[in-house]
């Protein structure tokens, strides 16, 4: 094995565990941070601590595809940073190498972190969100009833349910129910007691000895129903979801669904779903894009202990710019299929120009070259 071999491995080793490390823990922190949000399941809701962990454990891909092209760039900082600190990367420059023979390493970083983003975006991702959909939905259609919290309004989708109190075997006393959504005519039921029906499902409620009101839109008048009895399906509809089977959102389906769905879908619709799809196709590129941002700005030029602070902010800075950019271009539907190129052309022309830099251009940045010229 060549000395420029195993320096490329070794590189190579160093660069990916770092890049590892800092996924993993990253992903860890703000999973844990977005998990708290969750607690109210098991406090409130009795959800089980197993079906909790599972849903969370839900959330983990879609941090991943978020947070990895981050760690590269962090991971390349941080150890071309120590190599330049260690003087290791003067010895190794003045041994000969070349900027690409050390890039390379951080090439195939990139190239190794935007394949795993690829199979994580294009196959976990879907997988992932349409489980923790199942068992989100599930959960509210047990729970929009029988966990209704005493003396609280309690809010589930087009319901919003208050109870003065609860008897020993579960009944409510004195209980209002408002059920509204946008274009439809309110509706206000209130009643003595109101007794739960097929407690497993916890979506019909029997009420005795009270009203329903209902106020039309058109004219504002209202409807006042008295009633000994009646039983309410209150049973939550997502908003917009059709009858039947559950409609997929766009972060629930895969690539080949995102661009040619099977349902007939208005024009929004299609252009969020054709912009979610280029996005999970961008972004893996960033991986690959970020390192070699980072290398360029590490190893480009004359070493100054002045200008290191520098080398590690601006390629954090154009890195922020192209995430931020790509945001609002894929997320602005009116003009997509305009932004949806242009999004594909920076993060293809930073890559473009990086290599270049590092291969032909490299040559015309003499060791003894500062980045800005001193005053």
């Amino acid at each position: 094995m060549s000395a420029m071999t195993r320096l490329s491995r070794y590189l190579f080793g160093q660069l990916f565990f770092t890049a590892l490390f800092v996924t993993l823990a990253l992903t860890t922190i703000m999973w844990l941070a977005q998990s708290i949000r969750y607690i109210d399941y098991i406090a409130n809701k009795g959800v089980s601590l197993l079906l909790f962990f599972q849903m969370i454990l839900y959330l983990f891909p879609n941090l991943v595809v978020i947070i990895a092209p981050i760690a590269v760039l962090i991971a390349v900082l941080f150890i071309f940073n120590k190599l330049i600190a260690d003087h290791e990367l003067v010895v190794m420059q003045s041994a000969g190498l070349s900027y690409w023979q050390l890039a390379k390493p951080v090439f195939a970083l990139g190239v190794v972190f935007t394949l795993i983003v690829y199979v994580v975006s294009l196959y976990l991702l879907p997988l992932s969100f349409r489980k923790y959909r199942d068992i989100s939905t599930s959960l509210r259609e047990k729970s929009l009833i029988s966990l209704v919290q005493v003396g609280q309004f309690n809010t589930f989708g087009r319901y919003t349910v208050y109870t003065k109190r609860q008897d020993a075997q579960g009944n409510f006393l004195g209980i209002l129910i408002y059920e509204g959504v946008k274009g439809e005519n309110p509706t206000i039921f209130m009643a003595e007691k109101g007794i739960i029906l097929d407690k497993d499902k916890g979506g019909r409620i029997h009420l005795i000895n009270g009203n329903r009101q209902e106020q039309d839109l058109t004219t504002r008048k209202p409807s006042v129903l008295y009633f000994d009895r009646y039983t309410l399906e209150a049973k939550e509809k997502e908003s917009g979801e059709p009858k039947g089977e559950r409609f997929l959102k766009a972060y629930e389906r895969s690539i080949g669904d995102l661009f040619n769905p099977k349902e007939e879908l208005n024009i929004r619709t299609k252009l969020e779903f054709f912009s979610a799809a280029h996005q999970r196709l961008l972004s893996p590129l960033y991986a690959l894009a970020f390192a070699l941002l980072g290398v360029c700005f590490m190893i480009l030029g004359h070493f100054n202990r002045k200008e290191r602070t520098f080398r590690i902010l601006v390629p954090c800075l154009i890195a922020s710019l192209l995430e931020v950019c790509a945001l609002v271009f894929l997320h602005t539907l009116k003009y997509v299929h305009l932004f949806i190129p242009l999004s594909y052309g920076i993060i293809l022309l930073t890559i473009a120009t990086c290599l270049l830099a590092l291969t032909s251009w490299g040559s015309r940045f003499p060791k003894s070259l500062s980045w800005r010229k001193a005053a």
